[in-house]
């Protein structure tokens, strides 16, 4: 059982909603305090801001719906249906169907109340959930802060390494077809998690300057390291949908284009180790193909594709499948030379971060 940072901030502030609530508001249960605190604990100071001012703006609302349903048509099961109804359309209407759930809840607990002062009992109920979603707001900002730097290279490097390995064994055919096929959806699954990371980090509030620079030159890092990693996968795939296009190279050609594979992903490992500060900024120049080599690579390979558009035995696409794997092997290529020249910019300009990149290298170790 494992008990995280959220989960307790989750209790603390279920705690100090309910307590205050009882403390500002005499003769009140304080339970829709304690649900608006469940609710809006999120992952993110900024999208506990975002859900902060839009379900304020829902539980007014939902009291306003409230006391006029009381006066309209009193309070009975059909009424809470009928006012239930009418406030998640004006919520839908005002885009903030993302927030109905607390603001229905503020309606029951409207209606169902038994004393004679609508306004007062609405008042108080939308006070009890803002009391909640003040709670969990300032609790999410201030203990505890969401870091998703960790997760994130964790999950990169974690997922940059399964991904070379099965491409090693790709081009030495050590893997079966039906399990690289539940490797590469294991990975593309990964790769979602990578770009949902990346997007709480780019979404987190930052009030210093220094921070807030030091965090936009790092999401350009990690924004590249997604592309690149994005290719590597995308590489594996090409490897893996056009194995039997592969399988039929000649020995020569299968040779050059697994030691130039097997050179991109060793560059590859040396940039990410170069980020973590154990590779000098000045290193891994072996990436860029020279131009020699370029032109013989691609040579033989639309020479290898125009051979199996010629040939009676060849299946109609093999020779888009050659073209498929040039293409990805590029795609890749491009995508390391390009990481490799942003980190070092990155490593020989901005000194006064490479501590925090070490130690999310250390970390990961």
């Amino acid at each position: 059982m494992k008990i995280g940072a959220r989960v307790l901030k989750t209790g603390l502030a279920i705690s100090l909603a309910t307590y205050l609530s009882i403390l500002l508001i005499p003769d009140n249960s304080a339970a829709l305090a304690a649900i608006a605190a469940v609710t809006t604990t999120m992952p993110s100071v900024r999208k506990s801001f975002d859900m902060f001012t839009r379900r304020l703006v829902s539980n007014i609302i939902g009291g306003l719906v409230a006391v006029f349903m009381l006066f309209a048509i009193g309070s009975n099961p059909v009424a809470i249906g009928i006012a239930a109804v009418v406030t998640i359309a004006v919520l839908n209407a005002l885009n903030l169907s993302d927030v109905l759930t607390l603001a229905v809840i503020t309606v029951v607990a409207v209606m169902l109340t038994t004393s004679d002062n609508y306004y007062l009992a609405a008042l108080y109920r939308v006070l009890e959930t803002t009391i909640g979603v003040i709670v969990s707001f300032i609790i999410n900002w201030l203990v505890y802060p969401p870091q998703h730097d960790k997760p994130f290279y964790s999950t990169l490097v974690n997922l940059t390494n399964e991904v070379l390995i099965f491409i090693r064994a790709t081009l030495r055919k050590n893997v079966t077809f039906s399990i690289l096929h539940r490797d590469i959806q294991w990975a593309r699954k990964e790769y979602s998690t990578l770009t949902t990371l990346f997007d709480l980090m780019n979404n987190e509030v930052t009030f210093s300057k220094t921070e807030r620079m030091g965090k936009a030159r790092r999401l350009v890092i990690y924004r590249q390291m997604i592309k690149t990693t994005k290719s590597v996968i995308d590489l594996l795939d090409a490897l893996h949908s056009n194995d039997h296009v592969f399988q039929s190279f000649p020995v020569d050609l299968r040779i050059m284009l697994r030691e130039h594979i097997e050179t991109l992903m060793v560059g590859h490992e040396q940039i990410l180790l170069k980020f973590s500060g154990r590779v000098s900024a000045s290193e891994v120049n072996f990436i860029h193909s020279q131009k020699d080599f370029k032109l013989e690579f691609m040579k033989r390979f639309f020479d290898q594709a125009w051979d199996e558009l010629e040939a009676d035995t060849s299946y109609e696409n093999d020779s888009n499948g050659v073209i498929h794997i040039l293409s990805a092997t590029y795609n890749y290529e491009e995508s390391l030379v390009k990481l490799n020249s942003i980190i070092r910019i990155y490593k020989e300009r901005y000194f006064e971060y490479h501590d925090e990149d070490e130690q999310l290298g250390n970390e990961h170790l």
